[in-house]
């Protein structure tokens, strides 16, 4: 006989185990259906927790390579579940990341990426935060009656009504952003601090935080959270501050690692979700529970020994290179996850929502997801789905991964940040023989390049900052007036989709000081985003734009050693009236290292795009 679920709980008294399997037998015996209505099946089903750390590297754990830093419980972890070697997070820093996580949705979506936001993250002084309108795990297990709780850094809004209570979490404790943040400086010869709170649910109940104790403080509010629930199925987000600076370990941790405060860290933290392992299984609930272990971004370079390392990945934070978005991830679940199993599948965090609700049962929301069921992979069953990963900067995608392979169509660094440097032909990396990204193989691998470009066109056309313009300068030839020379539609078929259309408007014969105007319709008077597309080669001229008679953007220098395009470039924000508006092109000159092969001047305009900033 299989006996209901709520029998086979080890925490059911003795006498009342032999009532229960009397009623039991009685109407198994009598045929009576009436257990389906009196019984509630969502009791058995499996418990999930994420425990998501800040600012981990790549090679911070033992398991994952680490020489020096103890992590015997994340060792052990792995040891009995399955370590991910090839696991993406959603973005390069805490805020999108985080969205990406709970949403399973490329944080563009949310629009909690810069581009949408002011900053990469929130800050204290934010007035926004994720909207009620996202799903987030939390309510997609609320469809199955779990308990849920958040714990630690929340970072997608501190505001009311951006907090865990108002996103489908029963409960939250923890810093509402990042542990640096509110500042206080030094004054009056008392030292400077950070100002940060704890809350509890919506009141603060301490500031500023005691840092010293707070991955414990976490720790413990984890336990008693599994113990008050292990009746029921539910759902725990564990999110820690640190290793995110300023670190801070507690006294039974300070001093241990010889690799000094941040290794500290890292043991306290590998403490951590050994208390939360054994509470599982002193709870009898272990075999019933999946834990994944992984964090938001790669580590914190700059701060030098109070960050972490990338191991054999290139750069860290910040930064579409692997060092910045491929992070550790465990998955544990005795009995359903193969033991002892190093998984090479592409996966990432927008997986986990999915995953979620394959666990649960759940419907997955109506918004469009960009993360696939992974359970079957943590299984040991199939490989994954996913065959492609975005790597988003802010709104723009920067790099694709198709495979083993990667391509980098914009590089930029972490901190500070340096200038966007924009890949005409993308790097190619193939990231199974080459992690660290060291060998372009590009110029070997024509055709691979060639698709990386077309899923790059697409998924910025579809999600991201336009990368083809959507004012085509060729759709303006009878509109379009010049003061001096005169317009052509140059066809560039051999440039594939590097070019809206594979066709530009070409003005030639101009001279300096000459102007080519085009009138632009907008619907709707407001603040807006101007985007302009270009084109450089040898004998291409020095440019200035200006809308309705106002100078915009910088001088743009034609010259380049080939027909290249200039890509996107960010002309500045610009005040449009509804109706025409004028986009102005004036001829400046020619860069002295012109080949001057063209009659006269020459200018490409492949077009330009706008995008509506104000109300």
């Amino acid at each position: 006989m299989t006996y209901p679920h709520f029998i086979r709980r080890k925490n059911v008294p003795k006498g009342m185990l032999c009532i229960t399997l009397l009623v039991y037998s009685f109407v198994f015996m009598t045929g009576l259906n009436t257990y389906a209505v009196t019984v509630n099946h969502d009791e058995d089903l499996p418990n999930i927790i994420i425990i998501f750390t800040d600012d981990l590297g790549y090679g911070d754990l033992a398991c994952y390579g680490n020489p020096v830093i103890r992590t015997p419980e994340l060792d052990k972890m792995a040891d009995e579940g399955m370590r991910f070697t090839q696991f993406y997070v959603a973005a390069s820093v805490c805020t999108p990341s985080r969205a990406g996580l709970l949403t399973g949705r490329y944080p563009i979506r949310t629009g909690l990426v810069e581009g949408i936001i002011p900053g990469r993250v929130l800050f204290p002084n934010s007035k926004t935060g994720l909207q009620s309108h996202e799903v987030t795990i939390a309510e997609v297990l609320k469809q199955k009656n779990y308990a849920t709780k958040a714990i630690g850094k929340w970072h997608l809004g501190h505001l009311p009504e951006y907090l865990p209570t108002t996103q489908g979490f029963d409960s939250y404790y923890g810093i509402p952003y990042s542990n640096d943040m509110d500042y206080i400086g030094p004054k009056d010869g008392n030292p400077g601090y950070w100002n940060v709170p704890i809350m509890r649910d919506t009141a603060i109940v301490e500031r500023p935080a005691e840092q010293t104790t707070l991955t414990k403080r976490y720790t413990e509010e984890a336990v008693r959270f599994i113990q008050q629930n292990k009746n029921q199925p539910f759902f725990l987000y564990l999110a820690h501050s640190m290793p995110h600076i300023p670190i801070f370990a507690s006294e039974d941790f300070l001093g241990r690692s010889i690799r000094g405060l941040y290794g500290d860290v890292i043991e306290e933290i590998d403490w951590s979700v050994g208390e939360i392992l054994k509470t599982l299984r002193d709870e009898g609930i272990d075999k019933n529970t999946l834990v994944v272990f992984t964090s938001d971004n790669g580590p914190w370079l700059v701060q030098k020994l109070d960050g972490g390392s990338a191991g054999p990945l290139k750069e860290g934070k910040g930064t579409t290179w692997e060092g910045g978005m491929r992070e550790p991830m465990i998955a544990w679940w005795p009995g359903t996850v193969p033991a002892g199993k190093t998984s090479n599948e592409l996966a990432s965090t927008l997986d986990l929502l999915p995953t979620a609700a394959a666990i649960s049962g759940a419907k997955l929301p109506d918004n469009e997801l960009d993360g696939y069921n992974m359970l079957p992979v943590i299984k040991g069953e199939a490989k994954s789905a996913r065959e492609i990963f975005y790597y988003y900067r802010g709104d723009e995608v920067y790099a694709v991964r198709m495979g083993p392979w990667k391509a980098h169509f914009i590089t930029q660094t972490a901190y500070p940040d340096g200038p966007q440097e924009k890949h005409a032909i993308p790097l190619l990396y193939q990231l199974e023989n080459d992690p660290g990204e060291r060998f372009d193989v590009a110029e070997q691998n024509p055709e691979i390049v060639e698709k990386m470009q077309q899923l790059y066109l697409e998924q910025s056309k579809k999600l991201g900052r336009s990368v083809l313009p959507e004012i085509e300068g060729e759709d303006y030839m009878n509109e379009a007036t010049v003061t001096g020379g005169r317009l052509r539609i140059q066809d560039l078929k051999t440039a594939k989709s590097t070019w809206g259309n594979n066709q530009q408007l070409w003005w030639v014969e101009a001279s300096p000081g000459d102007e080519l105007i085009f009138p632009i319709d907008v619907g709707k008077a407001g603040l807006y985003e101007l985007t302009g597309f270009f084109t450089r080669a040898k004998d291409y001229g020095i440019i200035s734009v200006s809308v309705n008679g106002k100078k915009t953007g910088d001088l743009i220098d034609g010259y380049s050693n080939g027909l290249v395009t200039t890509g996107p470039l960010n002309l500045g924000n610009v005040q449009l009236e509804s109706g025409t508006n004028n986009i102005k092109i004036n001829l400046i000159g020619k860069d002295t290292r012109s080949a001057g092969y063209s009659d006269g001047y020459l200018v490409g305009v492949d077009g330009f795009s706008l995008r509506r900033l104000s109300k």
